[in-house]
């Protein structure tokens, strides 16, 4: 397991991401914990007032970040399984999709200016990461390492 702490979070909360086996998609997946902690950071900042024109700024660089950087990754990954022949792509790809649908649900409220983002932004993103990377992800360390991938 590789580590990554926020000591901006709130609680302090260790975010533990197990090692899929491929060192590229590791390094991605600490990419889009960084994120993670950013949104984290002002979520908090947010959490005694309302967002002024300069923080949402922030926060739409950010999103447009983070929704690059995620279809970039799922890309990539998804041409690894495709590539290798991985027997849940399928079902893989639909996890990918749905949690883009959801971010572009996010993008809408932001967009917006719907102050309700705070907490679904930073929860969606720290809750789908942990399990995603940890239990579905993980899935596929065998399957590459038999592969020859590393």
């Amino acid at each position: 397991m590789f580590g990554f702490k926020s000591s901006a979070a709130k609680d302090s909360s260790h975010c533990l991401l197990k090692e899929v086996g491929i060192a590229e998609i590791n390094k991605q997946h600490l990419r889009l914990a960084s994120y993670a902690v950013e949104f984290s950071q002002i979520v908090e900042e947010l959490s005694s007032r309302e967002p002024t024109n300069e923080d949402w700024r922030r926060i739409d660089s950010l999103l447009s970040k983070v929704m690059r950087y995620v279809a970039t990754h799922f890309a990539e990954e998804e041409a690894l399984m495709r590539e290798h022949g991985y027997p849940a792509y399928e079902d893989h790809k639909k996890l990918h999709d749905d949690f883009t649908a959801e971010m572009i649900k996010m993008q809408g409220e932001i967009n917006n200016r719907n102050i309700k983002f705070k907490k679904k932004m930073s929860s969606l993103l720290w809750d789908w990461l942990y399990k995603h990377i940890n239990e579905v992800d993980y899935q596929y360390r065998e399957f590459f390492q038999q592969k020859g991938l590393s």
